[in-house]
Order: C-alpha cells, then sequence, then structure tokens
C-alpha cells in the first residue's frame, strides 16, 4: 500500500554506502522505520528533508508486519531555518524528538502527537524569547495526551504562600505548604516534591495554558531549572525506565562548557 502523509523525522542514520533508516512520527501509522535507499548520492531527490526536526510531506510503500518500510519521495512542508541553525534551539528541538522516540509507541496511529510536537517545533523555530519554556510545556502536553494529565486545581494554585509547597507526582496536584493531600480528597502520598512558590506557579501555567501563554513567561535560571526538574520528575513516574535523559545531559554539558547559566 502507497501512504502519502506529513511526518517528522526523529531520528536517522547511514545504512550501507549510499542509503539512509529514518525514523518517522507519521499521522496514520505513528513511529516507524523507514529506508530511504539511495538518499546519500549526490543525485538524490530527499535533500535535507531527511534531517531530525524536518517536517514533511513522505510517500512509502507500507506493508503490515514488516519492521523496515520503504520510502519513496519527500518534500519539506515547512522548512524551521532557526530551529536547525541556531545551537540552543537545535538542542531544544532535539530534546522534543528523544522524549517523543521514547513515549510513542512504534506503530500506533497518533495524529495528535503529530500535531503536538508540529507546534512545538513552530514556536521553537518562531519564539524570540523564552524559548525553553516549550520544551517542559510539550513533555506535559504529550503526557496528558497519553491519559496521564496533571491534576492542577487553580485554588490549590492560588493558596501557595512564599514557603512554596509539593508536587505530587502521581496525580500532578499542587500541594501547598502544610496541606494534607487527604484534605483536598487525594489518598496520603509520600511523592511530594517539595518546590517553591515561583516554580509550582510555572508548572500549573506549562500543564493548563496554550503555547503561545507559556511561552510569555519569563523565569529566573534558578526557577526554570526547579521546574524543569518538577516536569521531569512527574514524567518519570508515569514513563518509567523509558524516560530519555540524554540530551538534556548534553545541553547542561554545554552550557557548563561555555560558562552559560541563563536560557533562552
Amino acid at each position: 500500500m502507497i501512504v502519502r502523509t506529513d511526518a517528522v523525522v526523529l531520528h536517522a542514520f547511514d545504512y550501507g554506502e549510499t542509503s539512509r533508516i529514518v525514523r518517522l512520527l507519521t499521522r496514520p501509522h505513528g513511529v516507524i522505520g523507514v529506508i530511504a535507499r539511495g538518499a546519500r548520492r549526490p543525485t538524490s531527490t530527499f535533500g535535507s528533508t531527511l534531517q531530525p526536526m524536518s517536517y514533511l510531506q513522505a510517500v512509502y510503500y507500507h506493508r503490515a508486519g514488516r519492521g523496515l518500510q520503504t520510502l519513496k519521495e519527500t518534500s519539506h512542508v515547512v522548512r524551521f531555518r532557526r530551529l536547525t541553525s541556531d545551537i540552543d534551539r537545535v538542542t531544544l528541538g532535539l530534546r522534543v524528538l528523544e522524549v517523543t522516540r521514547a513515549v510513542i509507541e512504534e506503530g500506533e496511529a497518533h495524529p495528535l502527537a503529530l500535531d503536538l510536537v508540529v507546534r512545538t517545533l513552530e514556536h521553537l523555530d518562531e519564539a524570540e524569547a523564552n524559548a525553553a519554556n516549550a520544551v517542559p510545556w510539550f513533555q506535559l502536553h504529550l503526557a496528558a495526551l497519553l491519559g496521564f494529565a496533571p491534576d492542577v486545581r487553580r485554588e490549590d494554585v492560588e493558596a501557595l504562600g512564599d514557603d512554596g509547597g509539593r508536587l505530587l507526582l502521581q496525580s500532578g496536584t499542587v500541594l501547598p505548604a502544610g496541606a494534607e493531600a487527604s484534605a483536598i480528597g487525594l489518598a496520603a502520598s509520600a511523592d511530594g516534591v517539595p518546590a517553591s512558590r515561583a516554580a509550582l506557579r510555572a508548572f500549573a501555567i506549562l500543564a493548563r495554558t496554550g503555547l503561545d501563554t507559556a511561552g510569555r513567561m519569563r523565569l529566573a535560571p534558578d526557577v526554570r531549572r526547579e521546574v524543569e526538574g518538577l516536569v521531569d520528575a512527574f514524567a518519570r513516574v508515569h514513563f518509567e525506565t523509558t524516560y530519555p535523559e540524554r540530551v538534556r545531559g548534553v545541553a547542561d554539558q554545554l552550557d557548563a562548557a561555555l560558562g552559560r547559566n541563563e536560557d533562552m
């Protein structure tokens, strides 16, 4: 069967002398592996479409039960100019791809996940400031798509005082300092992560608002690190050992080497 669909390139590597194997997030089949024969030849029509983070129109031969499909042709849907040339944006985009590859089951259609990935990459390419907000926003909204939406309640966030509170990892509930889980109808739990008021409020905004709103938040570097830690901890509980850390580790090493402590 010949399939034509939009897709995002999640990963690619050379195969043999002239070909590439590519991992795509597609609309009808979710994450699939395809082989692009002759992609590395100078005369190949695939061009730059097979680079990670490319948003493309793909045509491939699909056979159920086959581990590797055959890619026939591709063309760009949108070219992300800044996303693929600015090192900070590249790192953020690769983090989005890394998380997607880890948590989306191969071969299962998930068109909403594709829409979410594309929306996030578009924002990373276009944002003039606070681009890094897109990654924890993406993580929380992808978790929601997969059935793990944080149970953030407005009244709990408004009740946060200067001494902060806790994030309950199983439910994603914000618990003000001194409050008991049982008081808000939750079972007592030891999974609460203590956090500052600023970080918990930012977590709530990322979980409950659209990307345009989340992208307007300006976070101090220490608050950003705290928020990212909360989001990672929440995601790790629900995705268990599948949750990846490689790209973030590389980014931290790069920041340390360059002596940077400010995020985009």
